[in-house]
């Protein structure tokens, strides 16, 4: 896949459900919210854009490890991140950096790192 064709599958798979959420009364966060997840997804996207003219497997890594960090701070104050997100999420960030040039992991690649 295409880089630039995750930044559709984000809004197709992660932020689309995070919008339609925001009308629940059990909903915790906020449009900006969502607006910041978006940009954190973006930021990884245009990272693993720029690698990809060099991949190197600890780049990805780097980037990942990043993406999965920031997401964290974001969720610790919005509780934004859901099981339907993650469920998305994880394999949103696995992709991407495969497709960089990371060899496909057998286990969860954020694990590591991930809080939600």
């Amino acid at each position: 896949m295409n880089l630039q064709n995750f930044k559709k599958t984000k809004y197709d798979e992660i932020t689309h459900s995070m919008t339609a959420y925001l009308t629940s009364p059990d909903c915790q966060y906020t449009q900006t919210d969502i607006d910041k997840c978006s940009q954190i997804l973006d930021d990884y996207i245009d990272e693993l854009i720029t690698i990809s003219e060099n991949p190197a497997s600890y780049a990805i890594i780097e980037a990942v490890k990043t993406v999965v960090i920031k997401l964290n701070e974001l969720n610790s104050t919005t509780n934004i991140i859901e099981t339907d997100q993650r469920e998305h999420l994880c394999p949103f960030i696995q992709d991407a950096a495969v497709a960089t040039g990371l060899p496909k992991p057998l286990n969860d690649i954020t694990e590591e790192w991930r809080l939600w």
